[in-house]
């Protein structure tokens, strides 16, 4: 019997093919425990800086008096009658302090601080330097405890770079350094560079110790080296050693009794007799210096002596006048405020006056800096005496050891392309009538 071969057509064929197919396998998804993920790193808590109690924590409280003051070339009871104590107040601290730190023999540069209430002392702070201050504070009996601060102070070594574009407390700021740097350059390059007329594109290297009070910056407390770059001119290195500033030769030229109020600060305008004004177009004396700096910027007395005057000045606006030796005043004007001044009251070289404004008849904010021997008005900028101090043979090993270690250290800080700070700088011309 033969055997019969049906043919299906091939879509049947294929219908059935589809009907008997294994269903499709899922892919195996593997999963990770917990456990072995890689762990989510956390914040890390701010750290808890310490706080000691300080006479400046009773700012603001009503009723108190809060004051500054430095001795200078004053006792400490002369000192404290002259920022407004009375003789029974002053006697009372000076007891007070005779038990842990006598005040009889006292540095010009010592500061202190009081506060008092109702005409009495209820706190008082004497220190020395910002880590080294003892306190008096008034107990429950109405007495002065006082005791010696236990405060943690810690010291790091910043070397750092930046260039200058508007302003130069701005370009410090903005490097991530403290404002108060402008002042300690203008220290150490006085005799070698006038920082007012540092140029935009000038770049600055430096190397030096920061000092912090519990967590808050307190000082520089040393300066080990600097470089200044000015856009054309060689660099300039100097050397911080043994208390001065010393050049590659061993050369640290000082100034004498003058110096710059506004430190760092541009200088917009100079003393000039026969000034054509730019507005009226008549020649009219420009009888100061105008240094160009913002609202707010400390201002300092440019040598030792006594404020005449802290008040309104008319077109000078705020001013403070200090009498100084040889029939010598000079003046700060257009000021937004004033510092912890007053008439009559002995000021040092360097000691807060005033913060620049624009009161009085200015377009701008700046400091209007004059100086008048007698009746006439005289060049600011005439008022330095310089001198040079050679480095002794003795020293000069030692020296270059300092000297080849900063290098060092300066050639490893990368100089900035561009300006730190490039907001340019406010008009601050001076429009007299």
């Amino acid at each position: 019997m033969g055997i019969a071969v049906f043919a299906l057509p091939l879509g049947v064929l294929a219908r059935r093919a589809q009907a008997v197919a294994p269903e499709p396998i899922a892919p195996i998804v593997r999963t990770t425990p917990a456990a072995l993920a890689p762990p989510v790193p956390t914040p890390e808590p701010e750290p808890i800086l310490p706080h000691t109690w300080r006479v400046a924590d009773l700012d603001g409280e009503a009723g108190v008096e809060l004051k500054d003051g430095k001795v200078g070339k004053k006792t400490m009871m002369a000192a404290l009658l002259a920022s407004g104590l009375t003789a029974r107040e002053s006697m009372r601290v000076l007891h007070a302090f005779d038990r842990v730190h006598k005040l009889d023999r006292c540095a010009p540069t010592d500061e202190f601080r009081w506060a008092r209430r109702n005409a009495r002392v209820i706190a008082f702070e004497f220190s020395t330097s910002p880590g080294e201050v003892w306190q008096a504070r008034e107990n429950d009996k109405g007495d002065l405890e006082t005791k010696k601060l236990d405060l943690v102070v810690a010291h790091k070594r910043i070397a750092q770079a930046f260039s200058v574009g508007g302003d130069m407390r701005n370009a410090i700021t903005q490097a991530g350094l403290h404002e108060e740097l402008a002042t300690d350059l203008d220290e150490a390059l006085a005799a070698h560079v006038d920082l007012g007329t540092a140029k935009a594109g000038t770049r600055i290297r430096v190397i030096a110790t920061e000092e912090k009070i519990e967590g808050r910056f307190a000082r520089y407390s040393e300066i080990h080296a600097i470089e200044f770059v000015p856009p054309v001119k060689d660099p300039l290195r100097l050397y911080g050693f043994r208390g001065r500033f010393y050049d590659a030769k061993g050369r640290a030229p000082y100034r004498g009794a003058w110096r710059s109020p506004v430190p760092g600060a541009r200088i917009s305008s100079r003393f000039d007799m026969h000034r054509l004004h730019p507005v009226l177009h008549v020649v009219m004396p420009h009888n100061g210096v105008d240094f160009a700096a913002p609202p707010g910027t400390p201002v300092y007395a440019a040598a030792s002596g006594t404020v005449r005057t802290a008040g309104d000045g008319g077109p000078c606006g705020n001013m403070v006048q200090i009498e100084h030796g040889g029939n010598i005043v000079s003046s700060y004007c257009h000021l937004s405020r004033f510092g912890p001044i007053h008439a009559g009251e002995h000021v040092e070289q360097r000691q807060l006056v005033g913060y620049v404004g624009q009161t009085g008849r200015a377009t701008g904010p700046h400091l209007h800096f004059a100086v008048k021997r007698g009746e006439m008005f005289i060049d600011p900028m005439s008022m330095k005496l310089d001198g040079v101090h050679v480095l002794p043979p003795k020293e000069r090993d030692d020296f270059e050891e300092h000297k080849a270690e900063m290098d060092t250290a300066l050639d490893g800080i990368a100089l900035p392309d561009t300006p730190n700070d490039t907001t340019p700088p406010e008009p601050t011309e001076e429009f007299n009538e």
